[in-house]
């Protein structure tokens, strides 16, 4: 099977004007596209910026207005695009999502299932793992917060996710302080399930006074560092293989999942 190439983009959001993000959306893009990647996979709430408040409300899309903005960047590049919004529904109600759009024009959106405790007051909880398929591949989505509950990583690997992404809007500290946060979690999540998980922080300082330290990561399944992590703005490069998952899941001491005891 042919391997998938993943561009994560560590890229600044703004709040003040949206097109601005649209604008970094579509660049790095095209540097995905020549960088001969699948998938481009763009930070939590990049469309529209993150900031804890009322105001987030101002910034929301419709999930057709989101669409529409995936799907131009798609047809300008012939590559998938996952990117994130304040989504607001007909209800008025506010959702963290991510949205993947493939270039067969396929979509699947995730509404952020796990709140942070700041941003219970603006955002309603989603209700679903969605999974979707690419070059093969079957993967999930969460964002951010939701890294820290090993719980959702076992039912996606249930439903049979190979790759699990990870975008975060994550502010506070350094590059190499996310980093050691996020190496303390995110190889047991790739390990104990026996699958890839990686992971893209925004970066930047926005209007809210609000500092993202640029990183990016992948974990394979065993657990490992899959290359250096990027710990600047751009894109971090990843290929995700079969092989990796195979010999893991066909190794009877190192795949942990069919053996979960649920019965307890």
């Amino acid at each position: 099977m042919e391997p998938l190439h993943l561009a994560l983009a560590t890229v600044p959001a703004v709040l003040s004007d949206p097109a601005v993000n649209v604008k970094t959306m579509h660049h790095f893009c095209r540097k995905a596209h020549e960088a001969q990647a699948d998938l481009v996979v763009f930070p939590e709430l990049s469309l529209t910026g993150y900031a804890n408040g009322s105001t987030a409300s101002d910034r929301a899309l419709t999930r057709q207005d989101a669409l529409s903005l995936l799907s131009d960047a798609v047809d300008r590049t012939g590559i998938g695009v996952l990117a994130g919004y304040a989504e607001k529904d007909t209800q008025g109600r506010l959702y963290a999502t991510h949205t993947a759009f493939l270039p067969d024009g396929h979509h699947t959106s995730y509404r952020k299932l796990h709140l942070a405790p700041p941003e219970k007051m603006n955002y309603t909880p989603g209700n679903d793992l969605p999974l979707f398929s690419y070059k093969g591949f079957s993967i999930g989505m969460m964002l951010c917060y939701d890294a820290h509950f090993p719980l959702a990583f076992y039912r996606m690997a249930e439903m049979g996710a190979d790759v699990i992404l990870l975008p975060h809007a994550s502010p506070r500290g350094t590059s190499e302080d996310k980093y050691a946060s996020w190496m303390r979690h995110l190889p047991a999540r790739a390990f104990d399930n026996g699958l890839w998980v990686a992971a893209v922080n925004q970066c930047g300082i926005n209007e809210a006074r609000l500092h993202f330290p640029p990183l990016a990561l992948a974990i394979d399944p065993s657990g490992h560092l899959d290359a250096p992590a990027r710990l600047q703005e751009g894109l971090h490069r990843v290929t995700i293989t079969r092989d990796k998952i195979t010999s893991v899941r066909n190794h009877p001491m190192r795949y942990f999942h069919p053996n979960t005891r649920t019965d307890l």
